[in-house]
């Protein structure tokens, strides 16, 4: 088990706090896959962004949309080249006013260098479906 990689995912979330986006960009390999576990929808985070180019586009889909409230790092396990985070979330959403409150686990997968090669989002996508519809 790697701590190392838990500390890398530790600050990729203080960087997003921070709203550091080249921060969180350095940690990244360049063929990176960002997706979540949700089917094609008008939630526009809730495409495919593959790699480091993509980002920018994710975090820009996400905050533009939303009103942040709260994100919150509760734990995490690891195991290789692995980590999941369990996230606290709160958002509204800005089109609708709708709240969304959940939790959230991120799969993290590393590469041997210590950079982010895949992360995989799984959260209550009806909530958030319904809350972005309206």
């Amino acid at each position: 088990m790697n701590n190392k990689n838990v500390a890398i995912i530790q600050e990729i979330y203080s960087a997003f706090g921070r709203g550091d986006i080249p921060a969180i960009l350095a940690q990244v390999d360049d063929d990176t896959e960002w997706s979540f576990n949700a089917k094609t929808s008008e939630v526009p985070w809730y495409a495919k962004f593959a790699g480091k180019s993509a980002l920018p586009r994710f975090f820009n889909d996400f905050v533009q949309n939303v009103e942040l409230k709260t994100f919150e790092p509760r734990g995490f396990v690891h195991s290789g080249s692995d980590v999941i985070a369990h996230i606290h979330l709160e958002y509204k959403v800005k089109k609708t006013g709708k709240d969304v409150s959940m939790d959230q686990l991120h799969w993290w997968t590393l590469n041997p260098e210590g950079k982010v090669a895949r992360l995989i989002h799984f959260e209550d996508t009806g909530q958030v479906i319904a809350a972005f519809s309206g």
